[in-house]
């Protein structure tokens, strides 16, 4: 092993690993939708099988009615419908919520909920805040406890972002989830007279959000211990940018470029580029203020996260603007490659110093300038090589000549799934591939190719192999859609209960395998 191959091991372990959504795991008693605490039984089940990374989509706090992790209210709180409430001690206590836990009606609905092939968001959003409601309810009739001491520390810790958050997110339910964008000029504005008055009128609904972070990060880090207990690594995914209408935007607005939106320039995934609707940063008034919001995130991942993938990171490098409809930015900011390369590399640097001793993974898929992987290289943070991706002189590259330093997967939340990938090659691309993997004598037709591909992406040069659950066994559901406004995106769940995954012969089978592989590649 070359000293650069050990540098990397330091920091990054040779492991395997799954991503799953959290919002895709299923339980024999879950409400339609994974929640923080469905992490505990997963983790046990992976660690079983020497799968020791668990990668997740963001958790961000979304409206209710949306679905994709990557617009969120927040670029800090956690969603409240992946708390698991009905485990909390207030609720477990709260008579009220009993009762209405025990009502036909509900159960009737939790049956259904529970037993529907794809999340339903709307209604496992709203059941979950209504358990909370009687778990705040019972909270603040408590009497003084070591609970209530760990809830206002916890405020008190947070206020950089907790407040503005709080009061941003009472004033949403009271306009009915309307865009802050079409509230009352004082409102907009954060005049100093209208947010007392909200401060004081909304007092409850304020303290109530604040409560469902504080019951989040107490069950996330109940998570934490028990995934370090197993020898598991968490990997969080953090948005390139939250959501236009989000507390971060209305409260630090100088921070943004509100005439104009981020987007992607043309790549594979779309030949005329995208237009996310996602606000601009302004970066120099993030340079101006010593990127400090980005620094605050910086310091959130690590303490959530063993590892975080920072998503579409060549936007921090440059990011592709569209001007708005009364015109604004266009093109790359900055527009000129040495300041690209400068802000990209300083905002990096200082992610990595912020995070520690959690470790950032690029997420570095698209159009990149290989300026841009070198930075990476330079301040030691892997990139991805996806399988289907990575080619050399029209020729597939052999997973085990990847660099130590990156992450080997088959796909990613955005593609279609290992199988029906290799579905849509023909019998030339087919045989090209398994050419280039050094598999000639394995039939081309799946399933044949399955577990073989599997064996080369373990055995990659790669320091971390994390795969989509659904390729290892060959299942067809996919994530999401780019482009596409859908009911399926971002709904998938687990076809089988955590508990039950090791009762099918199938799923015990395949796992058996992966071990195996697991363990002759050194990811054990």
């Amino acid at each position: 092993m070359e000293t650069s191959d050990i540098s990397v091991l330091d920091a990054f372990p040779r492991a395997a690993g799954v991503a799953l959504p959290v919002f895709s795991l299923r339980t024999r008693t879950d409400a339609g939708g994974g929640g923080i605490l469905d992490l505990i039984p997963f983790i046990d089940w992976l660690a079983g099988w020497h799968q020791r990374v668990l990668q997740i989509l963001p958790i961000n706090e979304a409206d209710p009615d949306q679905a994709s992790p990557y617009s969120a209210l927040s670029a800090f709180a956690t969603d409240p419908s992946y708390i698991s409430a009905a485990r909390l001690p207030e609720v477990l206590g709260s008579a009220a919520a009993q009762r209405w836990l025990r009502s036909l009606q509900l159960r009737r609905k939790l049956t259904a909920l529970r037993e529907a092939p794809q999340r339903q968001r709307r209604d496992t959003y709203k059941l979950n805040i209504r358990l909370l409601e009687f778990g705040f309810a019972e909270f603040e009739a408590s009497p003084q406890t070591e609970r209530r001491q760990r809830f206002e520390a916890f405020c008190e810790r947070n206020a950089a972002w907790l407040s503005d958050y709080a009061e941003f997110r009472a004033l949403k339910e009271l306009r009915a989830f309307a865009s802050w964008e079409t509230w009352p000029d004082a409102l907009r504005g954060r005049e100093d007279r209208a947010l007392a008055e909200v401060r004081s009128r909304l007092a409850r609904r304020i303290r109530f959000a604040k409560y469902l972070q504080w019951v989040a990060a107490e069950q996330w880090a109940e998570v934490r211990a028990h995934a370090r207990a197993r020898g598991v690594l968490l990997q969080g995914d953090v948005p390139f940018v939250c959501g236009r209408d989000s507390a971060d935007v209305w409260a630090q607005p100088h921070l943004f470029d509100l005439g104009s939106s981020a987007g992607a320039p043309p790549d594979a995934f779309s030949p005329t580029g995208q237009a996310w609707g996602l606000p601009l940063y302004d970066w120099q008034a993030m340079r101006q203020s010593g990127y400090a919001w980005w620094r605050q995130r910086a310091r959130q991942a690590g303490a959530l996260y063993d590892l975080f993938r920072v998503d579409h990171v060549v936007g921090l490098y440059r990011t592709f603007a569209i001007p708005g409809n009364d015109g604004g930015t266009s093109g790359f900011v900055p527009p000129h490659e040495h300041e690209q390369r400068d802000q990209g590399h300083t905002l990096i640097a200082t992610l990595v110093e912020q995070a520690r001793p959690a470790r950032l993974i690029a997420e570095d898929l698209g159009t990149v300038p290989q300026w841009v992987r070198a930075s990476l290289t330079q301040l030691h943070v892997p990139g991805y090589r996806v399988l289907r991706w990575e080619f050399e002189q029209g020729r597939m590259i052999d997973p085990r000549t990847y660099p130590a330093l990156s992450v080997a997967t088959t796909g990613t939340h955005d593609t279609d799934t290992l199988v029906e990938w290799w579905k849509t090659l023909g019998p030339a691309e087919r045989a090209a591939a398994l050419e280039a993997l050094d598999l000639r004598s394995v039939a081309p037709r799946w399933p044949a190719p399955h577990l073989p591909l599997l064996q080369r992406m373990y055995e990659a040069g790669s320091c971390l192999t994390i795969l989509p659950l659904q390729d290892l066994f060959g299942w067809s559901e996919r994530i999401n859609v780019p482009g596409t406004v859908t009911d399926d995106n971002w709904s998938y769940r687990l076809p089988v209960a955590i508990e039950d995954l090791d009762r099918v012969p199938r799923i015990r089978a395949r796992m058996a395998a992966l071990r195996e592989m697991i363990d002759a590649t050194g990811r054990a």
